[in-house]
Order: C-alpha cells, then sequence, then structure tokens
C-alpha cells in the first residue's frame, strides 16, 4: 500500500519478547501462527531461525490432533523480531511514552 506507519513502545529492546515459556506453534497456537504467515507475518519464520527444539505433538493420535511445536531461544527471537521490523520499509520504530 505504500503507507508509512509508526510504531510506538516503551522500550525498543522488549520488541518480540517472549514469555518464560518461549515456545510457538503447538495444537492452539499453531493454527494462529499459521494465519499470521498467510497474512505476511513473521512469527513461524522466526521461530524457525530461533528454535532450538521441534517437535511433533500428539504423534500416537490422529492427523487432526497432533501439531509442531518449537521451543525457541528467547533472546534471539527477540533479536530477530527487531531486525525484521527495522528491515520493513515505511515502518518507523519510536521510544515514546504517551
Amino acid at each position: 500500500m505504500g503507507l508509512r506507519t509508526l510504531l510506538i513502545t516503551l522500550n525498543l529492546d522488549m520488541i518480540g519478547q517472549m514469555s518464560c515459556n518461549p515456545s510457538v506453534g503447538g495444537i492452539g497456537k499453531g493454527h494462529i501462527v499459521a494465519e499470521i504467515e498467510a497474512m505476511g507475518g513473521g512469527m513461524g519464520r522466526l521461530a524457525d531461525q530461533s528454535g532450538l527444539q521441534f517437535r511433533m505433538l500428539n504423534t500416537r493420535k490422529g492427523y487432526a490432533v497432533q501439531a509442531l511445536r518449537v521451543q525457541t531461544d528467547r533472546y534471539r527471537y527477540r533479536d530477530l523480531a527487531r531486525r525484521l521490523l527495522e528491515s520493513y520499509p515505511g515502518l518507523s520504530l519510536s521510544k515514546e511514552r504517551l
């Protein structure tokens, strides 16, 4: 679309920060990750690049409940997320308190 966008955050170093359990995927979140990727997001690619362990869940059950889960290096994921956002043309990052 060619629009310029400003992303405002309290701390630029915490963009992409994951919780204490840094996993991506699984039965529930795996669908969300696929939808984010379909819309051009980077969550799945970032998880692939920062993954420490890749595991297929529920392998003894049917295909409908099997899902991939990735345990990531939360610091590498955070750094890659910030670099990805900084690479988007038209996106500016700003540290501000509103």
